[in-house]
């Protein structure tokens, strides 16, 4: 049977532009199909990415903040830290405000909602647990309540790394749709431009050479984009059917020229996080390793401290042996009248020098016991007014010495106070002869009061002096043993510079607080508070009742 060559012309013209039809609606169908992957991945997955490293870098400034909180006592910069924690807590309601319309359905919002519950519970431990525990210890040890906040960081870093797993398990599934689009669409194209250039070129025998020069044109160009090379376009401006199969394999190469562009950029986004979550990662194991020499370093000082007690505790108990057998053979001279004038004034040197050294023996031996854990405490009820008269009665020669005047303040119904009577009288009295010493031609003001702390009833002793001040550059060293403010060898006033260490001590092991508000030349003011037993009724007192402002 012989068929008319313009049939064959025909038929292979007809094949020809089915084969034109079928490649261009499946490369307009793969080009959609990636520009729906590309779209996803410039509107959700670079944001949220974004949005996570925003949040990372808002929690690492939080726990910047509480360090710093750690770090300064003074109040002006612990308000200040709290408003700085304050503006990262609504920055970071942001971040997650702006990453809800981001969650996709399923496990996203769950890991969404997880960040979300691990971040309130930072905060939350943060105002209710650590600023208050701080506010009120205000010693400046970094370890105990910084740690107390790891397991919820650990928390919120757990539920972080889920949230970034789901946002790159997102863009690797969107990469590897465009990846497979694209092979299908190369591959489809590849196999029918073979089979149309087969059979262009058995008509092609018959037909112009105008027309086997533009398919070997795009046969070339086809070619070179299987290998991969996307370089160039066909630009053809013809208006047939090989015409708008070259226009439309220029938006081809156009569209899969911005993907590329879009996943390098990305890929070098990726590995730049990686670089990034390889840095903290050392920096966590060289934290952890100095960590570790801390430990060791600390251990090796509470050793040294455990062993200088000891050895303060055993020289104390062994200087008092000898000292109280001078005192008492000088006492007993001095009874007896043995000793004629002018040489019994020297006895009395002897014996107030004598029991000087014995008072300052006394506490070294309370402070080491203090350090050693073996300070004994012994509870009793104890009478406010009647106590505050022996102390005042026992420090009045030393404030007269100094031509001072003491003054006392002490509701006649104060009642009493459950505490350890003689470490409390040996508190006031390092308070009051501190006074004393320092105040010349002033006042000093004893003011009892009963008052509340964080919901606890206690009594508050406010030792008051008009002397000289304490310097606020300096006042962080009153409290140190061995430590005085003129460390200067030629200082003007006497002392070891353990009595307000130990007092601190003291007070403390009673479960109170002491605190002191001065400026240079502008007198002192020291605040025992210690906190009473509940529901105790003030006790029939047989001493006269004191009034506000009475003059001792």
């Amino acid at each position: 049977m012989r068929f008319p060559i313009w049939s064959k012309l025909l038929g292979a013209m007809a094949i020809d532009v089915i084969l034109l039809i079928a490649l261009g609606f499946f490369a307009t169908h793969q080009m959609a199909t990636m520009n729906d992957r590309a779209v996803f991945i410039t509107q959700h997955t670079i944001p949220s990415l974004d949005t996570v490293s925003d949040m990372v870098v808002a929690i690492n400034q939080y726990r910047a903040r509480q360090l710093e909180f750690l770090i300064y006592t003074n109040a002006g910069d612990r308000n200040r830290i709290i408003d700085q924690m304050r503006a990262i807590e609504a920055e970071m309601a942001g971040y997650l405000q702006a990453y809800r319309p981001l969650a996709g359905a399923g496990d996203e919002q769950q890991r969404l909602a997880a960040v979300e519950a691990a971040w309130q519970a930072v905060v939350q431990a943060n105002h209710e647990r650590f600023i208050p525990t701080v506010r009120i210890a205000s010693d400046g040890s970094v370890q105990p309540f910084y740690s107390r906040m790891n397991p919820f960081y650990t928390a919120l870093d757990r539920a972080m790394a889920a949230l970034v797993e789901e946002n790159q398990r997102q863009a690797q599934a969107s990469l590897e749709v465009v990846a497979a689009s694209y092979d299908t669409a190369r591959n489809f194209i590849l196999v029918d431009t073979l089979v149309a250039i087969v059979i262009s070129t058995a008509v092609g025998l018959l037909l112009s050479a105008r027309i086997a020069r533009r398919l070997r044109r795009l046969a070339q160009v086809a070619t070179r984009v299987s290998t991969g090379n996307l370089i160039g376009s066909i630009d053809e401006r013809t208006r047939d059917e090989i015409g708008d199969l070259a226009r439309a394999f220029d938006r081809m190469l156009d569209s899969l020229r911005g993907q590329r562009a879009a996943l390098e950029e990305r890929n070098r986004d990726l590995q730049a996080s990686l670089a990034r979550q390889q840095q903290l990662m050392e920096e966590v194991i060289r934290g952890k390793q100095a960590e570790a020499e801390a430990e060791r370093a600390r251990a090796a000082a509470e050793a040294a401290s455990q062993a200088k007690s000891a050895f303060l505790a055993t020289m104390s108990h062994e200087l008092r042996t000898p000292l109280n057998a001078i005192l008492g053979y000088a006492q007993l001279l001095h009874l007896s009248k043995a000793v004629a004038e002018p040489h019994d004034s020297y006895l009395e040197r002897i014996l107030t020098s004598g029991r000087h050294l014995l008072a300052l023996i006394s506490d070294v031996l309370d402070f080491a016991r203090i350090e050693q854990g073996a300070l004994d405490l012994e509870y009793g009820p104890v009478e406010v007014v009647r106590l505050v008269e022996e102390v005042t009665a026992m420090t009045l020669p030393l404030s007269q010495r100094n031509h001072n005047q003491l003054t006392v303040i002490c509701p006649s119904d104060i009642g009493v106070i459950e505490t350890d009577n003689r470490r409390l009288r040996q508190v006031l009295i390092n308070l009051l002869s501190n006074a004393a010493k320092f105040t010349e031609n002033g006042f000093i003001r004893l003011e009892v009061a009963r008052e509340q702390r964080d919901g606890i009833d206690g009594i508050r002793f406010a030792v008051i002096d008009s002397g000289i001040g304490i310097p606020r550059d300096q006042q962080h060293k009153l409290f140190r043993p061995f430590s005085q403010i003129d460390q200067s060898v030629t200082r003007r006033y006497e002392g070891t510079g353990l009595g307000l260490a130990l007092s601190k001590q003291i007070v403390q092991a009673l479960g109170g607080a002491i605190d002191v508000v001065s400026d240079a030349g502008a007198g002192a003011t020291f605040t025992v508070w210690l906190p009473a037993s509940s529901a105790v009724h003030s006790l029939s007192l047989t001493t006269a009742p004191h009034e506000s402002g009475v003059h001792v």
